[in-house]
């Protein structure tokens, strides 16, 4: 018999984190940024966020509100982090992003991209952008159905359908917030 092949420690370390971040969010969050400090919260939400993903995988449409004051991380974990982790395990499924302007959909839709061509990203996830659709307002993912689209509150996705709809900060300051006038244009629209 040929001799035991001997593993070593990193490499035990480098499976283990590709295992752990392909199944669970919060690990997948801190491959792709070994610096983030998770709280409670973040662990709180990626666990719901965990959940929404497979109800939503298993055809049950789901409603997940998250509501926080700002700078709490919201939209790191829910914005920018897990739609690149669900399209992996979902690469047929399709995402549509809104934000009270298109500038700041945009900027998700940059940093996912990013996280796409990242190699520890494609150690731990098949999914690879559409090289022939790739812009930041509207991506695809190669071989498959899915994609993304971002898109300003009150912009264009009317026929565009969604498995997964998010919608990080509708409104852009207290003033639009105090505004009957907006509030009311936010909800028809929505």
């Amino acid at each position: 018999p040929p001799p035991p092949v001997s593993i070593s420690t990193s490499a035990r370390q480098e499976m283990a984190s590709r295992i752990l971040s392909r199944r669970n969010l919060l690990p997948f969050i801190q491959r792709m940024n070994p610096k983030y400090m998770a709280g409670w919260v973040h662990e709180d939400i990626c666990r719901r966020l965990e959940r929404f993903s497979d109800d939503v995988a298993a055809g049950l449409s789901p409603r997940l509100m998250l509501l926080m004051p700002p700078r709490h991380g919201k939209s790191e974990v829910a914005s920018k982090m897990f739609p690149a982790w669900h399209l992996g395990h979902h690469p047929d499924h399709e995402i549509i992003a809104c934000s009270y302007n298109i500038s700041l959909a945009m900027g998700f839709s940059k940093k996912i991209k990013a996280l796409f061509d990242d190699p520890a990203y494609q150690t731990v996830f098949e999914a690879r952008l559409n090289p022939d659709n790739r812009s930041t307002e509207e991506w695809a993912i190669h071989g498959n159905t899915g994609g993304y689209v971002a898109a300003g509150v009150g912009g264009g996705i009317t026929g565009k359908g969604a498995h997964v709809l998010t919608i990080d900060d509708p409104i852009k300051n207290a003033e639009e917030a105090d505004s009957a006038v907006t509030r009311e244009g936010l909800w028809d629209w929505y």
